[in-house]
């Protein structure tokens, strides 16, 4: 059966989980849910692994491990 998905006020895509609790709570204000990659790319700009830049994202985007580097 389809579960309806929520849009993400981060990203603006209908990515958020049905059970609020599937999804991840934003870094910046602790009571907003967001989607799980919206919620991993905050955590990664907070480590300073990468900055909110187009550039920078591409070069996660294009360097992320397969399952099998891991």
């Amino acid at each position: 059966m389809f579960e309806k998905r929520g849009k993400c006020p981060r990203c603006k895509e209908f990515k958020l989980h049905p059970e609020q609790v599937m999804n991840k709570l934003s870094h910046r204000d602790n009571k907003t849910y967001i989607c799980n990659a919206c919620g991993d790319e905050e955590a990664l700009i907070d480590c300073g692994v990468y900055g909110e830049t187009q550039n920078e994202k591409e070069f996660v985007k294009t360097h992320k491990r397969s399952k099998k580097d891991v």
